[in-house]
């Protein structure tokens, strides 16, 4: 009797395991980051503060392609430093303990950087961007793109049905600002998203093997 036949349940998957152990540590990490190179960038010690930030002029045409990194880091107040800090924290418990350090931080910061720099193209090239706030949303559409993936416990009406509230409640904001970089916010989502995928399909069976499923047999 070919098992392929058969109906069966997933009562598993890696999403419903517990995060590997450090994910804490990770989240308290990514935090103390966030604050310690905010810190530095209000109070401008020895004139580091000012070498942080990101524009076009400044990472093209004079070469500081580091701020492409460090612009994640800094925030412009401690409302916008919490703001983000938590979606950080967040979401770097979940993603590093459920696909480890490759994914968080590595790619998350290579492709944050990339989400900074095309984002920039958009934008004068004397306007400065800084904050985790692309980033968030990047992380935030990769682990949402995951859920519906992975998560076969629920049916993928359900499993869309939470996405779809999560973004309009989480993610979609109800009022506008002009010193929110709105673009960048859907730039790191799309990115997440496209990232998501690339990584899913070769890690598919991976991902299967880590379910639990019962198989209800057809009797002949």
């Amino acid at each position: 009797m070919d098992i392929g036949e058969n109906e069966f349940t997933v009562k598993e998957t890696l999403l419903s395991q517990k995060p590997a152990e450090g994910s804490g540590f990770v989240a308290a990490t990514s935090f103390l980051v966030l604050m310690g190179f905010s810190l530095l960038y209000w109070s401008n010690y020895a004139g580091l503060g000012s070498q942080l930030a990101a524009s076009m002029e400044r990472v093209t045409e004079q070469g500081q392609y580091w701020r492409l990194f460090t612009a994640i880091f800094v925030h412009s107040d401690w409302k916008h430093l919490l703001s983000n800090s938590l979606g950080v924290c967040g979401l770097s418990y979940l993603l590093y303990g459920y696909f480890g350090l490759k994914i968080y931080p590595c790619l998350t910061l290579v492709a944050g950087a990339a989400v900074t720099f095309i984002a920039l193209l958009t934008y004068p090239s004397q306007t400065f961007l800084l904050g985790a706030s692309g980033v968030v949303y990047l992380m935030a559409a990769f682990w949402l793109t995951l859920y519906v993936f992975l998560e076969r416990r629920f049916s993928v009406g359900k499993r869309l049905f939470r996405v779809t509230g999560f973004l309009l409640i989480v993610l979609v904001p109800t009022s506008f600002s002009p010193e929110i970089s709105y673009r960048t916010h859907a730039i790191g989502f799309g990115f997440g998203v496209i990232i998501a995928v690339l990584y899913f399909f070769p890690n598919r069976d991976r991902f299967r093997r880590a379910e639990e499923v019962a198989v209800e047999w057809d009797e002949e």
